[in-house]
């Protein structure tokens, strides 16, 4: 093994050559394995990543959290009527208090761009972690599915309502003639299809085939052109957006009656229009009314795990360590503090505007303010005092109407863009790690595809139901806090556990208070709309099926990766071993062992004379769950006979057979002696399969078997 894969600072310099190995000389006993580097080295200058200062990368993320701005204002109106600005007040509390601070953490914890998924898998291991982190990840489909839908509907709901004339005599056209041409289709079809040929249904697909296009041939991931692409139609749009709510604002403080018949309202009960009054008679009835209305507002919130998938955008230092980039870290957890400050902001001054300005009836209407009460606004819209909205602001109006809706349209398409492109560096690596990835199936792409497929199977579907894909959409954000702040309680409790702190102060208060709140929130949008959660479920059950028919397809492959060595001292030794005539490896199982008992019993079972060295091998299971294995070496005298330490396996088999592969490199070949087993074979098989233990001689033989080596360099398996 190169000395730049060797875990420095573990060892002196191994022994010159003159040396005896240990099979023959004194032995050389290595301090215990520490857990490898597993920070990915330090790119070269030739191939370093593209990185991109903290701003531009802030950009990258308002695609997708700021754009809630283009419907969150008429999402809260729906939700919770005239209380919506005092609920939006909570959701900005939330963000501030508990979403800011447990992603800050992660950011600290996880800086390679794993996010909470990665911290997660780190702090739960074994086959219930891998199932909490599949759940994770089906919410996480979900996520990436519904953003896209959903930002897909709500820009074509922007682009189907724009008022301007020559517009909508051109959609009414295409709608007629696309009725005429589906009337022509066969009866059975004709029947499949009624009310398919919608015109929001149809905007919405030609959006999504458009971005879909423009990021297959413009963009290959994050690169400077979409980095560019981002700050461009953020700026614009934030602009655009601050003259509307801005306008509003200064409109409100001209006329305070407004906002004082908003007021009494809200004191009176007059929440939404058609439900009886609800006198609040003091705060705590009032806040008590707003709580059970904030997991539906809780849409303003998305965006915070794409920050942490973006982590690797963000410029740090040149001199930042690889392994803890604290530049990295700071200027994360500074774009998000903005982040949340911004966008915080922005929800409150828009939902006030919005909720005060706008009259009740508008923001019910499909063409007016409905999904789009922004753009009613930049249109020149009614006003609840009658007036028009260019009482506002006189340049309000059909054209600053139409370019902001194009604002909107062109931030929401590349919102679901942005979130897509995380696809491959996000789901396809940890269903790696249930075996199920295929070569092939990653060359050609088949998951994205399957994806793809997806998405345009719900736009067909749902176009016309924003509030279909809004709940799916909200089950998956809410999920994914509620991981997130799973993963932090347990990372902060396992770390002050191990510093001996007392258990009043091993876990933050803010952090359970945030996991309790965003568990209930998503099971309260789940109870209600159970779309996200029924698609989570299916995940997962189609993803246990093929992982558990893929790991059995897939159990003679190497499932190797390269192996680490503890100290110097075991690298050389290895080196040696490979150049050893004939070693003999005899496998051990876990727990103390007379060496020497054994040994005789080993020559004398299998018939190996006295000349030939017996080496042990031990190796020990790690994490069963994991599919790929890394396996650390350390080799020591015990009992004045040479054993080698196989630790971090995922399976017993692999580690021994890429072992006696390695040491066949060379030298003889080595032979692998085992003693007959009297486990059960199906028990064997269960264990081999759940906890990498079980049916080793029959796993070991066929892997050499299967192995791609010259014959005449496969090692021998014994058994006797």
């Amino acid at each position: 093994m190169p000395a730049s894969e060797i875990k420095s600072g573990e060892s002196t310099e191994p022994p010159s050559s003159s040396e005896p190995p240990l099979s023959q000389g004194e032995a050389h006993v290595g301090s215990p394995p520490q857990p490898p580097d597993t920070a990915p080295a330090k790119p070269q200058a030739a191939d370093a990543p593209f990185r991109a200062a903290w701003p531009w990368v802030l950009c990258v993320i308002g695609l997708d959290y700021l754009s809630t701005l283009a419907y969150q204002p008429s999402v809260a109106f729906g939700a919770a009527g005239r209380l919506a600005p005092l609920v939006t007040v909570l959701v900005a509390c939330i963000t501030l208090g508990f979403a800011l601070p447990i992603y800050c953490y992660i950011a600290g914890r996880s800086p390679h761009g794993g996010g909470s998924t990665a911290l997660l898998e780190r702090v739960i291991s074994g086959w219930f972690g891998k199932l909490l982190l599949l759940v994770l990840l089906a919410f996480g489909a979900v996520d990436l599915v519904f953003t896209r839908t959903f930002s897909t509907a709500a820009a074509a709901e922007h682009l189907t309502f724009n008022p301007h004339p020559e517009w909508q005599q051109s959609l009414d056209a295409a709608t007629r003639q696309g009725e005429s041409l589906r009337r022509e289709l066969p009866d059975w079809a004709k029947q499949r299809t009624e009310g398919v040929w919608h015109r929001q249904t149809i905007v919405s697909l030609i959006i999504l085939v458009l971005s879909t296009v423009t990021g297959l041939i413009f963009f290959k991931g994050y690169t400077k052109n979409f980095v560019r692409l981002a700050v461009l139609t953020v700026l614009f749009y934030l602009a655009m957006t601050l003259v509307v709510v801005g306008s509003g604002g200064v409109y409100l403080v001209e006329h305070p009656q407004l906002v004082n018949a908003w007021w009494s309202d809200v004191w009176a009960g007059n929440w939404k229009p058609g439900v009886a009054a609800k006198p609040s008679g003091d705060w705590g009835a009032l806040l008590g009314a707003c709580v059970p209305l904030l997991p539906a507002l809780c849409l303003g919130l998305s965006g915070f795990e794409l920050t942490l998938m973006a982590m690797p955008l963000v410029r740090g230092r040149k001199d930042d360590n690889p392994e803890k980039p604290r530049a990295v870290i700071r200027n994360t957890r500074l774009l998000l503090t903005l982040a949340a400050v911004t966008m915080s902001a922005y929800l409150l001054t828009s939902t006030l505007v919005t909720t005060v300005l706008i009259p009740p009836g508008a923001q019910e209407v499909n063409g007016q303010a409905k999904f789009r009460s922004l753009a009613y606004l930049a249109h020149g819209g009614t006003l609840s005092d009658g007036s028009s909205a260019t009482a506002m602001n006189a340049a309000f109006g059909l054209n600053f109407g139409t370019v902001y809706d194009f604002a909107t349209v062109a931030i929401l398409a590349l919102a679901g863009l942005s979130f897509a492109l995380t696809l491959s560096s996000w789901i396809p690596p940890y269903l790696n790690r249930l075996g199920m990835e295929f070569s092939w199936s990653v060359k050609l792409g088949v998951l994205a595809y399957l994806f793809l497929a997806l998405k345009f199977a719900l736009i067909a579907y749902y176009a016309a139901d924003l509030d279909a894909h809004r709940a799916a959409y909200l089950t998956a954000v809410l999920a994914l806090f509620s991981f997130a702040a799973l993963a932090t309680t347990v990372d902060v409790w396992q770390r002050r556990t191990a510093r001996n702190l007392p258990k009043v102060v091993r876990v933050p208060p803010v952090f359970l208070l945030a996991f309790a709140t965003f568990t209930a929130c998503a099971i309260s949008v789940a109870w209600s709309r159970p779309v996200g959660a029924v698609m989570a479920s299916a995940f997962v059950a189609l993803v246990l099926v093929l992982s558990i028919i893929s790991r059995a397809w897939r159990s003679t492959e190497p499932r190797f990766e390269s192996f680490e060595f503890a100290d110097k001292v075991s690298a050389h030794e290895w080196e040696r071993l490979t150049a050893a005539n004939l070693p003999i490896l005899v496998p051990l199982r876990p727990g103390k062992h007379d060496l020497k008992a054994k040994e005789i019993e080993m020559r004398t079972r299998h018939r190996i004379p006295g000349t030939l060295p017996i080496m042990f091998v031990l190796a020990e299971v790690a994490d069963p769950s994991d599919f790929n294995q890394r396996p650390l070496i350390r080799i020591v005298r015990e009992e004045g006979r040479v054993v080698i330490h196989i630790t971090r396996c995922c399976s017993v088999a692999h580690a021994v057979a890429a072992a006696a592969i390695d040491l066949a490199k060379t030298g003889g070949v080595p032979e692998v002696h085992f003693g007959w087993s009297v486990e059960n074979p199906v028990t064997a098989n269960l264990h081999f399969v759940l906890f990498g233990i079980g049916n080793v001689p029959w796993m070991v033989h066929t892997l050499i078997r299967r192995a791609d080596v010259p014959e005449d360099r496969k090692p021998h398996v014994v058994v006797a």
